[in-house]
């Protein structure tokens, strides 16, 4: 057995993230094999990472963007099937995201002394019970499980007990580059602000019904502030998305390719996250990496986040326009010390720093 890590996400679902953690695992000299998808959305990162030192990229066709699910389904089980082929390669093997469980039950009950189960959420979103089984099958089978907060990690405790917690640890979520060559972009306190700004995939959870009040604040208008909403529907929420662009919120239906992506991070906007519920947000950590500014709820690990680095101003107390307002008001008075402290987030969430302080899970080198 060799000292290389696999690092399996079936469907490429978090592959920005992905490929920071592989990245600062490369950088550190650590070989990894990566297990993922071709996908129709982030395949710059799964290119930027074949070209990462000392890293493998395995990639069949398995997300739902680039095939059909029962396709998708074979190619995932033939992938697993290459893994256990190479398993004598590992020391670890680190599922990301589950992507057809029966299947990698049966396959990681074997390699069950290289398993590490990386919890992103304790359960589904969405998912209305306490326990959700596959995750709760999963966690038990595997020798370690690694959470990407604190708020992660004690959401699956109350859920699941702590008997889990022997061994556990936190690495906690880092910066998230859009692109996978971009530079942190510092935070400076002088940008004049023009725009209400919510970025991310459109779920009922994500609270965008808020831009609905917005639009009708005087407060708001008094600002001269536009208000937009970017990034892909849900279907049920079309009703909600038909209502806001009555209410001359502009909507921008889809997902956005990098080009785009980068001129709306390059734009003075406050984002706004008003998560009704959330362990913790990729956006946020995008925003963060690119300098900009935002707003959100007091969920999950947002919460933590704003506390943590001391920005409770830029908490919302409810989810209501004049608790938005407030949270500008913060804002102009503070504004130098705010981009300090985003600044020093920045530092303080570097990969190559997370992995030093918290990456037992994956090795000490």
């Amino acid at each position: 057995m060799t000292d290389r890590i696999a690092i399996v996400d079936p469907g490429s679902f978090i592959l920005p993230y992905d490929f920071q953690l592989v990245k600062a695992l490369a950088e550190r000299g650590q070989g990894v094999d990566f297990y993922g998808s071709t996908t129709r959305y982030n395949g710059e990162f799964l290119e930027a990472m074949r070209a990462l030192p000392g890293v493998v990229v395995r990639a069949r066709a398995i997300s739902s963007t680039v095939t059909s699910r029962w396709r998708g389904a074979v190619a995932y089980v033939m992938q697993l099937a290459t893994l256990l082929w190479h398993a004598r390669r590992y020391d670890t093997v680190n599922l990301q995201f589950s992507g057809f469980w029966p299947v990698e039950w049966l396959v990681l009950a074997l390699l069950r002394r290289q398993f590490v189960f990386t919890v992103h959420n304790a359960v589904p979103h969405g998912f209305a019970q306490l326990q959700h089984g596959p995750t709760l099958r999963l966690a038990r089978l595997a020798r370690a499980l690694v959470f990407v907060s604190d708020a992660t990690r004690d959401d699956f405790m109350h859920r699941y007990g702590d008997a889990f917690r022997a061994k556990s640890s936190v690495l906690q979520h880092g910066l998230l580059p859009v692109v996978p060559q971009a530079c942190v972009v510092p935070y400076t306190a002088h940008a004049p602000l023009r725009s209400l700004v919510f970025w991310s995939t459109v779920k009922p959870y994500k609270g965008v019904e808020l831009f609905g009040e917005l639009a009708q604040s005087e407060a708001v208008r008094q600002r001269g502030l536009s208000l937009a909403v970017y990034g892909a529907w849900a279907a049920e929420l079309q009703g909600l998305r038909q209502e806001l662009a009555g209410r001359g919120v502009a909507i921008h239906d889809g997902y956005l390719d990098p080009a785009q992506l980068l001129g709306l991070l390059g734009q003075d906007a406050v984002f706004l996250l008003p998560y009704q519920r959330a362990s913790q947000s990729g956006a946020m950590y995008a925003l963060l990496s690119h300098g900009r500014l935002f707003i959100c709820s007091d969920v999950g690990d947002l919460g933590a986040f704003m506390r943590r680095h001391g920005l409770e101003g830029l908490l919302l107390k409810d989810r209501s326009a004049a608790s938005v307002v407030k949270c500008l008001a913060f804002l102009d008075a503070h504004r130098s010390a705010v981009a300090e402290a985003f600044n020093r987030a920045q530092q303080a969430l570097r990969w190559d720093r997370l992995l030093a302080e918290a990456g037992q899970a994956y090795g000490a080198r």
